[in-house]
């Protein structure tokens, strides 16, 4: 089968989205031809690398990548890009006749719009991807599309694109909840596909790419990953600002965003036991989650039910147990609760943390048991030889119904 694979970033960016997109588009080239439409690398590219080829094969994949305007702070220019990427989904399905189209949510909103259109032109199989839920994500939480008429259209929009597709895809239950309760919500087709962790080059075990080691003195935190408004680190900067003096417990973060500069200012205000390291290519992360004691996910409230951080995925892998600053009821927590691989505290209460960091730091006898029962729930849930053996059979079963 042709399939056309179409996503807003595309390794080598180094997002974990782009990596997991590309281990898809990996996994099924091996018994379809795949093709990829995205940009040129943007989002955490190395700026000193050399940008590839807009059209290059890839192990198989035939990657066309467009010069997109810088988006950044622009909404009007993410509308602009949003477009100039639908018109090539509509130009590259009507010279190829696409077999299936795999659309993300990233662009949102006009990515599935787009898709969804040449779909219904060539009459192919739409498979609906949907890693964060919009716009609902940018109404009740980032207020992107706090406007009530354009929450509508765009609302219009989303749900025409879900009623059409075969297939969408969500993260977790909790996504597929919030989807169901839509006017038309009861007629998607909704499958969940857990995130899984990226495939890398074996050679992450080298020392010379891992920026941090072990340490059976102090308790080592790490986050990784988008540094914004979703994340909610405010929580664990307030409760490492409790414990300043507890130089034996050190909190990494690792990655890019909005909040990073104001989270870096407060941290240095009082002088707490905190490092900042820039965007780093997945070998490397892998490596420090791996020196480190503990993973940390956070979450604003109410994001749970619109996204789920893929993070998560790779901190299991590396054995690693988790400290979760989420809703009790979200499935983030069930989840981890019910597996015994964390623990979970309340976004904004910086005392509890602070007291659970200390426990922590105080006892590490909770490493080994929780580490172990991480990598159960990893092989269980998160492995990408589970996870794509599920995309191969969904592509498969919309072939058989051609």
């Amino acid at each position: 089968m042709k399939i056309l694979i179409t996503h807003r970033y595309y390794w080598p960016d180094k997002s974990s989205c782009s990596n997991i997109v590309h281990n898809i588009a990996t996994h099924l080239s091996k018994t379809h031809q795949v093709d990829v439409l995205a940009s040129q690398p943007s989002y955490v590219f190395d700026k000193n690398s050399i940008k590839p080829a807009s059209f290059e094969i890839v192990k198989n994949i035939n990657v066309r990548r467009l010069r997109l305007s810088n988006e950044t702070y622009s909404p009007i220019r993410r509308i602009i890009n949003a477009i100039y990427l639908g018109i090539w989904i509509l130009i590259k399905c009507m010279i190829k006749k696409y077999d299936v189209i795999i659309v993300t949510t990233i662009p949102p909103i006009l990515n599935g719009f787009f898709s969804t259109i040449a779909a219904k032109l060539i009459k192919s199989k739409l498979i609906y991807y949907c890693m964060d839920v919009n716009p609902e994500i940018g109404n009740k939480v980032s207020k992107d599309f706090k406007n009530y008429k354009l929450f509508k259209l765009l609302s219009k929009i989303d749900n025409w694109t879900c009623k059409n597709a075969n297939l969408v895809l969500v993260h977790s239950q909790d996504m597929l909840n919030t989807l169901r309760k839509r006017k038309c919500g009861k007629k998607y087709n909704i499958e969940i596909m857990n995130n899984f962790s990226s495939e890398i080059n074996k050679n992450y075990k080298n020392k010379r790419v891992c920026l941090l080691t072990k340490s059976k003195k102090k308790l080592k935190i790490i986050f990784t990953g988008n540094i914004g408004r979703f994340q909610g680190l405010e929580t664990i900067i307030d409760a490492m600002g409790l414990i300043v003096n507890r130089k034996d417990i050190e909190l990494l973060i690792v990655g890019e965003g909005t909040k990073k500069k104001k989270l870096i200012e407060k941290a240095k205000s009082k002088k707490m036991n905190i490092k900042f390291i820039d965007y780093q290519p997945i070998e490397t992360v892998k490596c420090m989650i791996k020196n480190s004691d503990i993973g940390l996910v956070s979450l604003v409230p109410k994001i749970y039910k619109y996204s789920y951080p893929s993070k998560i995925a790779t901190y299991l892998e590396q054995g690693k147990p988790i400290i979760c600053v989420v809703e009790k009821d979200s499935e983030i927590a069930k989840r981890m609760n019910s597996l015994s691989y964390g623990f979970n505290t309340q976004f904004g209460d910086k005392h509890s943390l602070a007291n659970l960091l200390i426990k922590l730091a105080n006892n590490k006898q909770w490493k080994k048991k929780m580490g172990l029962s991480a990598l159960k729930a990893f092989n269980k849930h998160f492995s990408s030889n589970v996870i794509l053996k599920k995309w191969s059979k969904v592509v498969n079963d919309l072939s058989l119904e051609r």
